[in-house]
């Protein structure tokens, strides 16, 4: 369906924030007029490290306003995960473009820099320090607790947790796997803490909730989202995540069009496993038995690494915060976090835009096919 032998232009990695959100309108806006159905830019209400505007910029494509089929492209819901997300964005509009001509029924509905104050200031989570993937639950209800993290918060952030022995014995006495699972399910009571849902809806969630409103959602008949990730797996690959229940309409939609490409986390076959909050959940709801949701997530490095260097960066954001300092996106705790989740590699990156293409590619032929 696209073209995934064109030349890789690298180019559309970008080295900030500020670069990626100009390269996305330069980019749409040399798309043909005929395809842009409208573009906006939602303001955040917080300026970035430059003390210009951060967008989240949500674009409507295709030759009808309202397509029977729906791919959604979204990227930085994970803030400093964006790099990634933000090229293949780019690598992928003028493909789709071409695709978007010949097929009438097909529209595309982008977000890029959902996250967009954690994608300029390189967090995870976003101004609030909420992360998105654990916010999407119903907080009219009581909230989804997390014993073993109450437990384990007071050690994870001791001062004397920076060094690396230390941390290496947070794990040591229930195993690193059971660590890992503790602390990345996510928990609703410490704001100063990883992977913290919030006790309300994000500013992000809320803008989605409006976008996803749109008549051309409602009207569709088929819709294929594509979240794009970075962080876990094997380096340079890109692991499509399946977090429908077995046995669901959107289950059989994510085997039918992907095959054994997409891993199930509720059969313990994917990378990532079962939490509450995650931003699919909105999106299953919302299509019913109408399509899928995936996740595309590219590895990096060892989890390990990953552990340590998220409670690293936690640790200087909240000492930074209730000293009253200014962040600094240049100290070394948080260019480690950015260089964890973006590694500006030459052959990582061609991975990273090969994957997205087959991955948006295999999205287009599965809604255009049914």
């Amino acid at each position: 369906m696209l073209k995934l032998s064109s030349e890789f232009d690298l180019a559309c990695f970008s080295p900030d924030y500020q670069t990626a959100a100009r390269r996305l309108t330069d980019t749409i806006c040399r798309l043909p007029k005929a395809l842009l159905q409208s573009f906006e830019r939602r303001p955040h209400p917080l300026p970035g490290p430059d003390g210009g505007t951060l967008t989240c910029d949500v674009a409507w494509l295709g030759r009808n306003h309202k397509p029977r089929r729906l791919l959604v492209l979204m990227s930085g819901t994970h803030g400093v995960e964006g790099f990634a997300g933000s090229a293949i964005q780019n690598d992928c509009l003028p493909l789709l473009a071409e695709v978007l001509t010949q097929q009438p029924d097909l529209g595309v509905l982008l977000i890029h820099a959902f996250n967009p104050w954690g994608f300029a200031w390189l967090r995870r989570c976003d101004h609030e320090g909420i992360d998105l993937n654990r916010n999407f639950v119903n907080f009219a209800q009581t909230l989804p607790g997390n014993a073993d993290y109450e437990a384990l918060h007071p050690r994870l952030y001791d001062p004397a947790c920076l060094h690396p022995e230390v941390i290496a014995d947070l794990w040591r006495s229930t195993g690193f796997q059971h660590f890992v699972e503790v602390v990345t399910r996510g928990q609703y009571t410490h704001p100063d803490g990883c992977f913290y849902g919030g006790n309300a809806p994000s500013w992000s969630r809320r803008q989605l909730e409006e976008i996803a409103a749109a008549p051309a959602v409602s009207g569709a008949e088929r819709i294929a989202v594509i979240d794009l990730h970075t962080g876990l797996g094997p380096y340079g690959y890109g692991e499509l995540i399946n977090d429908h229940l077995p046995d669901t309409a959107g289950d059989a939609w994510v085997r039918r069009w992907y095959g054994a490409n997409a891993r199930s986390s509720h059969l313990g076959e994917s990378v990532s496993t079962v939490k509450d909050g995650l931003i699919d959940y909105f999106w299953h709801r919302l299509m019913g038995d109408r399509g899928c949701f995936v996740t595309l997530e590219f590895g990096t490095y060892a989890v390990d690494a990953l552990a340590t260097t998220l409670l690293r960066e936690q640790h200087y954001h909240s000492v930074t915060a209730a000293s009253g300092a200014h962040r600094d996106i240049d100290d070394p705790n948080v260019r480690v976090l950015r260089d964890f989740f973006y590694p500006e590699e030459r052959s990582w990156q061609q991975q990273v835009l090969f994957r997205g293409r087959q991955a948006v590619s295999l999205a287009c032929e599965g809604l255009l096919g049914d």
